[in-house]
């Protein structure tokens, strides 16, 4: 998957296959240097091993390694700027340390690949990549993603599944480092059902592991499966812990557990479509001070500064435990979707992402479900639309991808349905607008007064839409977010505008732009 370099014990780079003294990466795009030792090691994946790294204009920062099997350690670095960059090693064992490279930083050639992503500091509820690009947070839920194709260096079902969530536009993956089984659809229920997984991601087993060595198998895997997701330009949310899915994990706190956040840093901050998650479902996790105490590990170590969040932490963040450590508010709620984001985003200037609001059901219906909580996909999405016109963002979850049994053959409703949000949202200069419900007599607004505005509503009625500060006209347009229809609306100025949906519609949801 990556090009490297194999260092000698005496230092002497040589590009692999080709006896050259350095090597060219793109930027933002992960690249491993390897190296060797032979010296005999109880647990080679206990030996201190980084790098420190240093690039155009200043920059500086230190890369931890990893073990990868072979004798062999790899640093993986992600060159952020073009130009000259070097690296030198550091390790207690003498093999491995002091050893120095020089590498170039060449122009990046992929147009899915703008760095890494980053709170937007003009506008601070919203997200922006390292390169100045927008970005549209469309979220899915899918826990064992890396599950498929485990026996398989291909990919050939996640890359089709991934090229059709691409397609339905969805930029944004939620997974976790590693998940055993459910209690709803415990053992294999079936080929499509994921959990125990094929592969552990330690040495021994779930019921009786070796914390302190990492399987590669899996890890080796798991590499794939984010390097899959960068091509696409997808971002990876990995949550490292999830307390409801029967992992026996290491001991809080103890040098294992610092060992296994130390080398999901290691392997995957270098990848620019990170983000860190401590936890699905963390409020099962108790102690503050052991997940302040990881998300400090986090930032220490990622010389990259990926964003970091906490899953459904509401008691934390509501007294604002996480101030100055966490990037944004991830959450789970299933009722008082917009509401709920008027008030975190209240609380702090920050990014407020719903990840968890509803579940579409499978294709037979209201019956057809894993998890036995589901909606119909007008449902799941209408509440995405209140979540949205809140300031907010979402992500979808479908009942035969969300968890452990995963159907990725399928194409449910809800991917149209989220892929014409996506598209609503992103012909709008959405960062600029703030919750306006006040100016709307129905249903929720979003608006950057006098120049851009939207409303929803539930269910269609007439209402007046406030518009102060107009210079000008502003021309309008209905849309209908089940069927993807726009439909003139008029053209307005300053005062107050009347406004009526179109009547052929019905009564269900639809929404104004107006611009």
């Amino acid at each position: 998957m990556h090009r490297f370099l194999i260092i000698t014990a005496a230092g002497i780079a040589v590009a692999a296959g080709h006896g050259e003294a350095a090597v060219e990466v793109p930027r933002w795009h992960p690249h491993d240097f390897a190296f060797t030792s032979r010296a005999a090691r109880d647990n080679p994946f206990r030996v201190s091993f980084d790098a420190r790294v240093k690039g155009p204009g200043g920059i500086e920062f230190t890369v931890p390694g990893f073990y990868d099997g072979n004798q062999t350690w790899k640093i993986r670095v992600s060159p952020t700027a073009l130009g000259g960059w070097s690296l030198v090693t550091r390790s207690d064992d003498p093999a491995l340390s002091g050893k120095a490279v020089a590498f170039l930083c060449k122009p990046n050639p992929d147009q899915n690949a703008h760095g890494g992503l980053r709170v937007d500091k003009e506008h601070l509820h919203h997200f922006i990549y390292e390169d100045g690009t927008r970005y549209s947070l469309v979220g899915y839920e899918c826990d064992w993603l890396w599950a498929l194709d485990m026996n398989d260096a291909r990919l050939p079902t996640l890359n089709r599944f991934l090229d059709k969530l691409t397609a339905s536009g969805f930029s944004y993956i939620i997974l976790n480092a590693y998940a055993h089984d459910t209690g709803w659809r415990k053992g294999k229920t079936g080929p499509d059902d994921f959990g125990p997984p094929p592969l552990f991601a330690w040495e021994g087993t779930n019921e009786n592991p070796d914390h302190s060595r990492f399987n590669l198998a899996y890890w080796r895997h798991y590499d794939r499966v984010i390097e899959a997701l960068h091509r696409r330009g997808i971002t990876a949310h990995i949550m490292a812990k999830v307390y409801n899915k029967m992992v026996h994990w290491p001991e809080k706190g103890g040098p294992d557990d610092d060992l296994y956040f130390r080398w999901l840093v290691a392997r995957y901050a270098a990848y620019p479509n990170i983000v860190w998650g401590f936890s699905k479902e963390a409020h099962y996790e108790t102690d503050l001070a052991y997940k302040l105490s990881r998300f400090a590990l986090l930032k220490e170590t990622d010389p990259y500064h990926r964003p970091i969040t906490d899953h459904d932490d509401d008691a934390n963040y509501d007294k604002g435990a996480f101030d100055g450590l966490l990037d944004f508010r991830a959450d789970q709620h299933h009722d008082n979707w917009h509401e709920t984001i008027l008030r975190q985003r209240g609380q702090r200037a920050w990014p407020v992402v719903n990840v968890e609001f509803g579940y579409e059901y499978g294709p037979k219906g209201i019956e057809d479900f894993t998890y036995a909580v589901v909606q119909p996909p007008e449902e799941v999405a209408r509440r995405a639309w209140e979540i949205c016109t809140a300031g907010g963002y979402t992500a979808y979850y479908y009942t035969y991808a969300a968890w452990d049994v995963i159907r990725p053959e399928g194409t449910p409703p809800g991917y149209a349905h989220f892929k014409r949000l996506r598209a609503f949202f992103e012909q709008t200069r959405y960062w600029l607008m703030n919750p306006s419900d006040a100016l709307a007599s129905e249903g929720y607004c979003l608006a950057d007064p006098g120049r851009e505005y939207i409303v929803f509503l539930n269910r269609a009625k007439s209402f007046t839409l406030t518009l102060e500060g107009v210079s000008g006209m502003l021309h309008a347009r209905w849309y209908h977010p089940f069927i993807g229809e726009y439909k003139d609306a008029g053209v307005f100025g300053a005062g107050k505008a009347a406004l009526t949906p179109p009547s052929d519609w019905g009564k269900g949801p639809v929404a104004l732009h107006m611009k």
